[in-house]
């Protein structure tokens, strides 16, 4: 009976920590992702890093010239075509090597049905073929 108790204690000891590891998956693309690109222009540029199959992270960079550079941070949920805002900031030169981010964790972000046309082409070219297409072309 002993045993059984013990055993059970640690059973639960450990359970919360690894569902901790699970749930907290970063909503930041971070170095060790694996990233694509997913829009390159003059003034803008994308990539995105997959977190599952339906799950995607992206990254956004729009230039403002001496003002600076808009970074944002999105996750998509291809599942539901839903997206979700999970870090906005301004880089410029003077803080670009000290500014970070805040990490959020993906179930804490907040998802919305995309309405704009910026928001529904994030998630239509996350969520399409294109991304797949991508990476078949880098590898080659």
């Amino acid at each position: 009976m002993f045993k059984n108790l013990i055993a059970t204690a640690l059973i639960a000891a450990c359970l919360p920590s690894f569902a901790a590891n699970v749930q907290k998956s970063s909503a930041l693309i971070s170095d060790s992702d694996t990233i694509l690109p997913l829009a390159v222009s003059n003034d803008t540029w994308s990539y995105v890093a997959t977190v599952n199959s339906s799950v995607s992270k992206v990254r956004e960079f729009h230039d403002m010239g001496a003002a600076g550079v808009q970074q944002l941070d999105y996750v998509v949920n291809c599942t539901n075509g839903q997206l979700a805002m999970a870090s906005f900031k301004v880089l410029t030169q003077a803080d670009f090597s000290s500014e970070r981010n805040v990490d959020m964790a993906i179930d804490k972000v907040s998802f919305y049905a995309p309405v704009i046309q910026h928001d529904i082409n994030i998630v239509q070219n996350v969520c399409s073929k294109k991304v797949a297409l991508n990476g078949a072309a880098a590898a080659n």
